[in-house]
């Protein structure tokens, strides 16, 4: 279960100013869209991102948005939370706790689906026995056809608050 204080959760459509890890991935993406809108998942490369692999996620649009899948989580979700979600539902993860974070993480996984732009979700989770944990998510579409996205392509920042 993950607790929240609602009012440290918040998301920005095209974040002018990034942590330097997470400018590190958007740039990348920008690389790989070139001209298009966004890049296909067939163009993100998991060895050119060797070090940034533990804080990487590939994200499932189902339902034009009305849940998403966890295809990859890196391994640094895993450890801070103690669980992985690979596999599973965003609504199946969190439905059975904070209703505010759940609303938080489909509304800024759909705000990607919709403005078809890199979306920056910020907040403050506490995790079950641990202490609280700032987090930076930057959430990045992908198309297959150019036009509707069906996977978010993200790297996430953890720092860990006393």
């Amino acid at each position: 279960m993950i607790e929240t204080q609602p009012r440290e959760l918040s998301y920005v459509i095209d974040p002018p100013v990034l942590a330097p890890e997470l400018r590190a991935i958007k740039d990348y993406w920008d690389k790989k869209r070139g001209a298009r809108a966004m890049p296909r998942r067939a163009d993100i490369d998991p060895l050119e991102l060797r070090a940034h692999l533990p804080y990487l996620g590939l994200v499932d649009v189902l339902k034009d948005g009305y849940d998403f899948r966890f295809r990859l989580l890196g391994t640094e979700f895993a450890r801070l939370f103690g669980r992985d979600s690979t596999g599973r539902t965003v609504r199946e993860v969190y439905t059975a706790g904070d209703p505010d974070i759940l609303h938080w993480m489909l509304d800024s996984y759909l705000c990607v689906v919709r403005s078809k732009r890199p979306v920056l979700r910020l907040g403050s989770v506490c995790a079950v026995g641990k202490d609280f944990i700032a987090t930076q998510g930057l959430n990045m579409p992908l198309s297959e056809d150019g036009e509707r996205v069906n996977m978010i392509f993200g790297r996430t920042v953890f720092r860990i608050e006393t």
